[in-house]
């Protein structure tokens, strides 16, 4: 669905509750033209006002707005969607307790090879949805000179406004987020194209995939936290396909020197959310379960859905760190 904006609800006098913009600026002095109002309204308003951007461009916002708060962009690019979304919830706890209730951010959105553009396109459908109804603002800026073309087209389709030195005007281009998610292809793995060093068809029982795994996981995580983390990952989408999606379940893995790869394949003939695993399934009390999938992706760097008629692949993805 492509159209105006809509779905995120309305604060008092007319005000969305929640406001996801994009900037593309050309300079950083048209950055600044465009940041520097949307914080100084912010801190006039009472908001939570926090900037996520490189340490050049915070020393010019720290003068043109005081009292904003800078966080490290490093340790923020480092988290996975599932553990931004607690951060987020927890500041707006915060921001709950003062005069506007509200949080402002900024980010500055950079990424470091095409699979992470990719995944921040999701991240950004998936703020549509998950902060439809929280009273935040986010302003994310996509520096012309730094975003490929694809970026930034992405971009365009999961901000309902765009924002420039001149005011806010609504983003025609813009999806609703689950259409949007829903119409992404299944991304490229080149991983894939290589002999597996593992493959189970029809596993007889969750246990004996379970071990295959491990062994096959041994050695090849760069350290052993990393190893027992993408087993557990795996081990959890395993459980999910023998629960909920029935025989056959199979696995595939491959490992290089920098990367693994697991898909696990089930019989099911469900249909899945695209939006689920970001949050618990059963909100904050874990003791309810459906965590499988929210775990997975707060483990690894890349989770993928791929729905056939012959069942669902789950595939995971992560980058091998060698152990410092």
């Amino acid at each position: 669905m492509t159209g105006q904006p809509a779905g995120h609800g309305a604060a008092a006098g007319g005000r969305a509750l929640t406001e996801h913009d994009l900037a593309v600026p050309d300079s950083v002095e048209e950055l600044l033209a465009v940041a520097v109002p949307y914080l100084r309204e912010g801190l006039a308003a009472g908001d939570l006002t926090q900037v996520y951007v490189p340490a050049s461009l915070a020393v010019d916002l720290r003068a043109a707005a005081p009292g904003i708060e800078v966080v490290s962009l490093d340790d923020f690019r480092a988290m996975r969607k599932p553990d931004a979304i607690i951060m987020r919830r927890r500041l707006l706890e915060e921001a709950g307790g003062l005069p506007s209730g509200r949080l402002r951010v900024l980010f500055t959105v950079c990424e470091p090879y095409p699979r992470a553009w990719q995944e921040r396109e999701r991240s950004e459908a998936v703020h549509n949805a998950v902060y439809a109804d929280a009273p935040t603002s986010t302003l994310c800026v996509y520096e012309r000179a730094t975003t490929p073309p694809e970026a930034l087209e992405a971009a365009l389709h999961t901000h309902p406004h765009l924002r420039t030195a001149h005011g806010r005007v609504p983003n025609r281009h813009y999806r609703e987020p689950r259409a949007h998610l829903a119409s992404l292809p299944f991304p490229d793995e080149p991983l894939e194209r290589t002999e597996p060093v593992l493959a189970f068809d029809d596993a007889p029982s969750l246990g004996q995939l379970r071990r295959a795994l491990a062994r096959a996981l041994r050695g090849r995580g760069g350290t052993q936290d990393a190893e027992e983390d993408f087993h557990l990952a795996c081990s959890e989408i395993a459980a999910n396909a023998f629960r909920h999606g029935g025989r056959p379940v199979s696995a595939r893995l491959w490992a290089g020197p920098d990367r693994l790869v697991c898909s696990i394949t089930d019989g099911g003939r469900a249909q899945i959310d695209p939006l689920a695993g970001y949050e618990p399934a059963h909100g904050e009390d874990l003791s309810n379960g459906g965590m499988g999938l929210w775990l997975a992706r707060k483990l690894c760097d890349h989770v993928d859905l791929d729905r056939a008629v012959t069942g669902l692949t789950v595939r995971l993805a992560t980058a091998v760190r060698p152990a410092t």
